[in-house]
């Protein structure tokens, strides 16, 4: 195989790869021009801890595209594990405990989702749909729609805001987490039933798949990393909102399908989902610097999301 021929199925493998670092590179590039402090140490830094939370919740959800559905309860729960959180350390809970309560309480959210779905018989998205609003409903029942606060000192706290070389110390869990579910997307048994059932599901089941059992796992994941997500929100900013989490679903979809992951399942990639999420979020801080209003920035994430599925689309028709 000559490097031409090489070069040509590499660019088909990862035409999607090359677009979002392009992205990335090209809107970096616009707002250093256009603004004086997006390329600034400071802004670098906060862009990072901003990053966050949607990259826990957006690895999540590329377990649940992998398969070809799609989560609408992720920023829900992950709001309701924080509120939770907040009231349990507020009566009195060791923080870290609660920690440990918020991710079990997002994993049994999830299982909820998956148990339910599997029940019904329905598509995951319609599922979570509904149980977004029950999730949203809890929340505000439980706060009287009043944010929580006052939690007092903690290690878990001081953890949250600490740093390590001026980088937020919730950064490098986030790190650590992007890694090893790249590595479990790659190499486990689950994940490669996974894609599997997104690329087609009769077959799946035909070859001996545990289609019920795998799509309850593969949602009490996404609800685990919604948790995940909301404990390390709370670490940093001590408080709770009733109204926190609203859209972060939206997001998580459009960076995972950004970075490749399929629509139809079959599909996904964690390095391409961080990516979608980095040019997603890279954007949304230029426009914020560039005093841009909130409303156009939403515009903005709608617009990348049909992008990124005409992008596949054209691809697919290519590689035919």
């Amino acid at each position: 195989m000559n490097l031409a021929t090489r070069l040509k199925r590499f660019q088909h493998k990862n035409t999607t790869g090359l677009a979002v670092l392009g992205g990335i590179i090209l809107v970096c590039i616009l707002f250093s021009m256009t603004t004086k402090t997006f390329s600034t140490s400071m802004n670098i830094l906060r862009l990072f801890r901003q990053m966050v939370i949607m990259i826990v919740i957006s690895t999540g959800m590329t377990f649940v595209v992998a398969t070809g559905e799609m989560d609408i309860s992720v920023g829900a729960i992950y709001n309701l594990v924080v509120n939770v959180m907040a009231l349990l350390i507020q009566a009195g809970l060791n923080p870290w405990l609660s920690a440990v309560f918020g991710l079990v309480l997002g994993a049994v959210c999830g299982m909820i989702n998956g148990s339910i779905g599997v029940i019904l018989g329905l598509p995951m998205i319609i599922i979570t749909l509904g149980l977004s609003y029950v999730y949203k409903g809890i929340t505000l029942i439980l706060t009287d729609g009043y944010s929580v606060g006052n939690l007092g000192k903690s290690t878990f706290f001081n953890f949250g805001t600490g740093t390590m070389g001026k980088v937020n110390n919730t950064v490098f869990v986030a790190i650590i987490v992007v890694i090893i579910a790249a590595w479990w997307l790659k190499n486990s048994v689950i994940c490669r039933d996974f894609l599997a059932m997104g690329s087609n599901i009769n077959a799946s089941r035909y070859s001996g798949v545990p289609i019920r059992k795998r799509k309850i796992q593969n949602e009490a994941l996404a609800g685990l990393f919604a948790g995940l997500a909301g404990v390390l929100s709370l670490s940093f900013m001590a408080s709770a909102t009733s109204e926190g989490g609203s859209g972060y679903e939206m997001l998580a979809i459009t960076a995972v399908v950004a970075g490749g992951g399929s629509i139809d399942g079959g599909s996904a990639s964690i390095w391409g989902t961080l990516g979608g999420i980095v040019l997603i979020m890279t954007i949304k801080n230029g426009l914020m610097l560039l005093g841009i209003n909130s409303a156009y920035q939403e515009a903005t994430e709608g617009l990348l999301l049909v992008l990124a599925i005409a992008l596949q689309m054209l691809t697919r028709k290519k590689n035919r």
